[in-house]
């Protein structure tokens, strides 16, 4: 008797109608969907964004593991390579989807289903009755299965539903990450092209380091016509100076949060980032 109660136990689990009722309250009743079809329908409106990212720390690259070679192996592993000071970009299409949903519920997958855990949960609650009765445990484990089978025998009846809805889904195409022709670094005043592997050159890079020792204007990047001033503040400038200054004292503050980069996002007309110039497209 106590093997067949465990695998009744086992098998009915929680019980189908506690399940359809928690499904219910949790307001997912999407979950009871069966032979879902969707499709997605592109809307006007697509934007083109180039996000840029700034390192404050110095970054490095791993050395990758000989082949062949283990853990316990005795050669020491050789030491990390600081990678070049660069920007990184990525340039990315938002748009958004109308998602067109067919389904139905309580078929007749729902209608096996249904029968199946009636049978499964009123073998439970017949067990549990039949059973030492002097425990309260089995005797309230076949009142909540009773109930749930109940509960189940009149989710059998319940009629096929069709659904049919729509819903917008936001949609984000990465298009490339290398950095755009004509985009620059402004610090202070002094403005620094940026080349597609996100480089500033020695001169912009010395320009930088003086500037996080000692800000004057603000740093901006600039695209266009487009200037949008990076968010250097008191924190930023101090992980800076940690990583490429250790020699120098430290004033920063006690309770101040490091920073490891910072980014920000130039919005521009649909296809300035993405078209092809009249250089690649004559080759």
């Amino acid at each position: 008797m106590r093997v067949i109660l465990m695998a009744a136990l086992a098998v009915s689990g929680s019980g189908c109608f506690s399940s359809w009722t928690a499904i219910q309250i949790g307001n997912v009743p999407a979950a009871l969907d069966e032979s879902v079809r969707e499709a997605s329908v592109p809307q006007p409106g697509v934007r083109e964004r180039l996000r840029v990212r700034m390192p404050l720390v110095i970054e490095y690259d791993q050395p990758l593991t000989p082949a062949g070679s283990t853990s316990t192996t005795a050669s020491p592993r050789p030491p990390a390579t600081p990678r070049v000071f660069a920007l990184a970009c990525e340039t990315t299409q938002q748009a958004t989807d109308t998602v067109y949903r067919s389904a139905y519920r309580y078929g007749t997958k729902w209608k096996y289903a249904a029968a199946t855990m009636f049978v499964l949960e009123t073998a439970a609650a017949a067990a549990f009755f039949y059973s030492d009765r002097s425990k309260p445990e089995n005797t309230l484990a076949s009142a909540m299965f009773a109930i749930d089978a109940l509960g189940t025998a009149v989710l059998f009846f319940a009629p096929r539903k069709e659904i049919y809805r729509h819903d917008t889904k936001p949609v984000t195409t990465i298009v490339r990450d290398d950095c755009p022709d004509g985009l620059a670094l402004d610090i202070g005043g002094e403005v620094f092209p940026v080349d597609a592997a996100g480089r500033v050159g020695e001169l912009g890079l010395a320009a930088l380091d003086a500037w996080m020792r000692a800000p004057t204007a603000p740093v901006r990047l600039t695209y266009g016509d487009q200037r949008v001033d990076l968010p250097l503040r008191t924190d930023e400038q101090c992980s800076w100076n940690q990583q490429h200054h250790p020699e120098l004292p430290s004033s920063c503050p006690r309770y101040g949060t490091a920073q490891s980069a910072v980014s920000v996002t130039l919005e521009v007309p649909m296809g300035t980032l993405t078209r092809v110039s009249d250089d690649t497209a004559a080759r």
